[in-house]
């Protein structure tokens, strides 16, 4: 179940992948930015949501900054996931009703592709038609993260809640497993067909999408992590998908953030989320910029 947990917050890395390889070639990590009131100060870390133990340790200064801090501050603390709840709900949102399969959305010839993945992965279409897109699309995604030398057991993410965990640090989610589910669930039937339909398209292409974004995160290449044209261009629902997925979660993120910089209360906190909500536009950096902070690029 975890693993489920960890592929669905992988998905938004994957799709907004990019191709340019042109960073600096460093290999240890990168997307820190600091920003201080008075005595408050809050280190804004993006993450990647897989890894390896190669990852390990990161470059000093993300390291440093974790150890100074008091409070973390994940997008959510999947150790705190409760596997019973968080295994009902999904499949309550996950399943078709009235006996309505997959088969029933998808043309003849993306319905053969699908099945053509599923079996190339040891799974009859059979076992899986009654779900719905957003849950098909979730498992395409974990077939292709199998085809990489990374896992969601080593994400960046997953790094520091154990780590926060052993020594005792307070951890406070800044949003819930609940919400990330209600949110991809809750995309319209259009363009949840949509994305399925586009990821079995472009499914042999994954797990070198995500080779890509990994090595862009590792040489803290912010430019090219945020470059988005070709994935705009690639789907009707752009639009529909970023308000939900970036955009109104940034703002969220971000005035929490701005709240625990108002408050002044002399703490250090470590956040923690995707790197794309820090430079994807509106980005939780900039919302912060915007309020009259400074925000510092570290590494």
């Amino acid at each position: 179940m975890k693993k489920i947990v960890l592929t669905m917050i992988v998905m938004v890395t994957v799709l907004f992948g990019c191709q340019s390889d042109t960073a600096e070639e460093r290999n240890d990590g990168g997307f820190l930015w600091k920003v201080e009131n008075e005595d408050t100060t809050v280190y804004l870390q993006g993450t990647i949501h897989v890894g390896n133990e190669d990852f390990y340790p990161l470059n000093k200064k993300i390291e440093d900054a974790y150890e100074e801090s008091d409070v973390v501050l994940p997008e959510i603390d999947l150790n705190e996931v409760d596997p019973s709840i968080s295994q009902t709900l999904m499949m309550e949102l996950a399943m078709y009703e009235d006996g309505q399969t997959i088969a029933d959305d998808l043309t003849g010839d993306t319905y053969a592709a699908l099945e053509e993945i599923l079996q190339e992965n040891g799974m009859s279409i059979e076992m899986v038609q009654q779900f719905k897109p957003w849950f098909m699309e979730m498992l395409l995604m974990e077939f292709a993260l199998e085809e990489t030398e990374y896992s969601p057991e080593y994400a960046v993410d997953q790094y520091f809640l154990d780590r926060a965990a052993e020594d005792g640090k307070e951890i406070r989610e800044l949003e819930s497993f609940e919400e990330q589910l209600m949110m991809l669930s809750g995309f319209s039937d259009e363009l949840q067909l949509e994305m399925l339909e586009n990821a079995i398209l472009n499914y042999d292409d994954m797990a070198e999408g995500l080779d890509e974004i990994t090595a862009h995160w590792l040489s803290g290449a912010t430019e090219e992590l945020s470059g988005t044209t070709d994935v705009e261009e690639s789907f009707d629902g752009y639009e529909e998908y970023m308000e939900e997925m970036n955009k109104n979660r940034n703002i969220g993120m971000a005035d929490t953030i701005l709240e625990l910089l108002e408050e002044d209360s002399g703490e250090t906190y470590f956040v923690f989320v995707g790197a794309m909500h820090m430079v994807e536009e509106p980005s939780i950096v900039s919302l912060i910029e915007d309020d009259g902070y400074k925000v510092e690029h570290i590494y």
